[in-house]
């Protein structure tokens, strides 16, 4: 899921953990803006509440404007720290102080959650002809979604092999029982499976093997100080000896200081990403790998 410091996640797909967001891109161009028709599949029922009410706005705004946008984070080797990929982060337009996390917490109060998560997914797969052809684009989905007849639509009309699904870590149990029910179909189109946020308290362990997972990422909990906390590096060298069992990549999120990668490189994790190696920006602004 990225940093704590990016202004992404969201409990379902494409977002971040802080609170606020900051302004998106310019006004995309007609070829770069989401198609307005592909972001709502229905109409929307008047909430009660007066917030959702006013979130309701915006999600008939953004269907008119069709404006789901993506921001990238580079994805490494730490080893080489080569850029292997990107994790692809969704910005809406409006207002700023509205974060990502909030727009699909309220897409999941009206129902919407689907149809965001599937625009803000074509938004990020669009970008796959303007990264390194080397690189894959990993973006963040619910289970349910996952499983959905919709995402392997989208995924048909791109290079799976490129595509990784982070599998978001407030999924429920029975989320990823249903995920787990769909891999067969997932694997089909080539991409691979990440579960996000390990080690958190979020993440119950067995999802790994119920979505037969290809990447490992570590919680930015664990990274965060790991140079100095031996309870954390035995739980990152524990994640990576699963990793390992499993024949899954390990990759550590949230890294911010050298002597957090000098220590992650000790343990053994493979690949990370944090504002260490790059900040969350638009494709134009990425520098070659």
């Amino acid at each position: 899921m990225g940093d704590p410091q990016q202004d992404l996640e969201s409990p379902s797909a494409l977002t971040g953990d802080e609170a606020v967001s900051q302004p998106g891109p310019a006004e995309p161009s007609p070829e770069e803006a989401t198609n307005g028709s592909q972001i709502l599949s229905q109409d929307l029922e008047v909430p009660k509440d007066p917030e959702l009410m006013r979130a309701r706005e915006r999600f008939e705004q953004l269907s008119e404007q069709g404006s789901v946008r993506v921001a990238l984070q580079p994805i490494v080797d730490l080893i080489s720290t080569e850029v292997i990929g990107y994790e692809a982060l969704a910005r809406f337009p409006g207002d700023a102080t509205i974060s990502p996390r909030t727009w699909f917490a309220q897409a999941a109060e009206l129902g919407l959650l689907r149809d965001i998560e599937i625009a803000a997914i074509r938004a990020a797969l669009a970008e796959l002809g303007r990264v390194p052809p080397e690189a894959f684009v990993a973006v963040n989905v619910s289970p349910a979604t996952a499983a959905s007849k919709e995402l392997r639509d989208v995924l048909a009309d791109f290079d799976g092999s490129r595509v990784v699904l982070e599998i978001t870590e407030d999924a429920a149990a029975d989320g990823y029982e249903l995920i787990s029910e769909a891999v067969g179909a997932l694997r089909a189109t080539g991409v691979r499976i990440a579960v996000d946020d390990t080690g958190s308290g979020d993440v119950n362990l067995s999802s790994l093997f119920d979505v037969q997972a290809d990447i490992i990422k570590i919680d930015n909990e664990v990274t965060r100080g790991i140079e100095s906390d031996p309870l954390k590096q035995a739980m990152a060298a524990a994640l990576k000896s699963l990793a390992d069992r499993l024949g899954a990549m390990s990759l550590a999120e949230g890294i911010e200081t050298e002597d957090e990668l000098a220590c992650l490189r000790t343990v053994g994790i493979q690949a990370g990403q944090g504002y260490f190696f790059g900040k969350p920006e638009p494709v134009g602004v990425i520098p070659p790998s």
